[in-house]
């Protein structure tokens, strides 16, 4: 038997664990994805699905004839080349920075932050649900990590008072504590509270130690003065030293930018092995990154904002209002994390997070794709295991017509989930009790 035979076989056996305990990742066909609705992706401008995108690719190409289709080398030798030095200038601009520093993914920018910047002697504060990427930075570098409870400001306080309580020279200002937050979260869908947090932060850390960082992955594009983001929306740019902006959401193609001062940039160039050790973009990629931006500040790139907001309300209203959903939500068979904030604020994001039972994601899932309309299950570890759910993603491009089936596919599925509750139970919940004891967002 060979060595490579055992390896095989070991991890053979722990894929099959993996199998049995429905949390495989299998990519889906492509083929089949073609011919279904998206109400999955992350495209949710549309600019991709709508060809709209490749246009200003091409576009922005036809500027640059003589191109160079390959990139020669890392960003420290010959891969900085004046095109991406102008991208990068025109990003920080557009998002009100001092700089920018672009990355071929949002995850090597962040790994590439948070392994690197804090110093030893901080502290990182950071919510519960951010990006993975922002854990493995942590894990790589050298700043003490803190935990806080998920868009909570009292237990991010908390967090605050008991670090200035066991380090004097944080509480003197003599290091720093950075906060890591999501502007809009990639699994619940909602929306960081970042001026109660900036208030409170300013109290318990009054010698402007506290440094706030914010990754925008999911707000760029769509939201603020041409799509420029959460903080630009809010003009917090200031209050924000670092920030990420990600390009494969709503811009439609790839890439990161880190906005930030000119010496964090420099520091990131020195220091950022990702960066150091890994060949610079090429320019078909930038070029889709520039085009993308054009569409952003174009008229179509504000009608398309304003139909995602559309769109986003619609499934809202249709499903929260709809007769039955409270009767579900309170037989536990369904519920949304965001039911009690989407109207609270001028915008909602994309983010529509379906909470099943235990168990029960994959079957919601498979009921809307049967239908055609792609969307994703979601399961420990990347949730928590109480909290599996199907991710729905809002598309510009989505019809009132489509949302409006996605809409009764959610209930169709619920009433046979509470009718085999019913079988198992054998008892009704009356709906006076279910209105005493559940609490509604309206």
């Amino acid at each position: 038997m060979h060595c490579g035979d055992i390896l095989t076989r070991k991890l053979q056996t722990t894929l099959e664990n993996r199998r049995q305990n429905g949390r495989l990742i299998e990519p889906k066909n492509p083929q089949m994805v073609a011919q279904m609705v998206d109400f999955g992706s992350n495209d949710t401008l549309s600019l991709t699905s709508s060809g709209v995108l490749r246009k200003a690719l091409l576009d922005e190409i036809a500027k640059y004839p003589d191109f160079e289709v390959g990139s020669r080398s890392t960003r420290i030798f010959e891969g900085t080349t004046q095109y991406l030095l102008d991208l990068e200038e025109h990003m920080a601009q557009f998002h009100r920075a001092d700089s920018a520093l672009f990355f071929p993914s949002g995850y090597e920018a962040n790994v590439a932050v948070w392994s690197t910047i804090p110093q030893p002697g901080d502290v990182v504060v950071y919510d519960e649900y951010i990006h993975a990427s922002i854990h493995d930075g942590l894990r790589q570098g050298r700043a003490v990590t803190r935990m806080f409870s998920h868009n909570s400001c009292e237990s991010l306080r908390e967090c605050l008072l008991e670090i200035c309580k066991s380090s004097p020279v944080v509480a003197k200002g003599e290091q720093s504590v950075f906060i890591a937050l999501e502007s809009m979260y990639s699994m619940d869908g909602d929306i960081a509270p970042v001026h109660e947090m900036l208030r409170l932060t300013k109290e318990i850390l009054p010698h402007g130690n506290a440094i706030f960082s914010i990754d925008e992955a999911h707000s760029n594009g769509l939201v603020g003065e041409n799509g420029s983001g959460y903080i630009c929306y809010y003009g917090l740019e200031k209050e924000f030293p670092i920030r990420l902006h990600t390009c494969g959401k709503g811009l439609g193609s790839n890439g990161a930018a880190v906005l930030a001062n000119s010496t964090i940039r420099s520091y990131l160039i020195n220091y950022a092995r990702g960066l150091i050790f890994s060949t610079a973009p090429a320019f078909p990629s930038l070029a889709a990154v520039k085009g993308g931006y054009n569409i952003l500040a174009s008229k179509e790139g504000e009608e398309r904002r304003t139909h995602l907001q559309n769109n986003i309300r619609h499934l809202y209203e249709k499903l929260t209002g709809h007769p039955e959903w409270a009767k579900y939500v309170f037989s536990g068979i369904i519920s949304l994390p965001t039911e009690k904030t989407w109207r609270t604020g001028p915008f909602r994001g994309p983010i529509i997070p379906l909470v099943t039972e235990l168990g029960q994601a994959a079957s919601l899932a498979q009921r809307l794709q049967n239908a055609g309309y792609q969307v994703n299950p979601v399961f420990y570890p990347i949730v928590p295991r109480s909290k599996e759910r199907v991710r729905l993603v809002m598309h510009a491009d989505n019809t009132a017509a489509q949302i409006d089936e996605v809409v009764d596919l959610i209930m169709n599925w619920s009433r046979s989930r509470f009718t085999d509750q019913l079988g198992v139970s054998g008892r009704l919940v009356s709906d006076g009790n279910m209105y005493q004891n559940t609490a509604f967002s309206d």
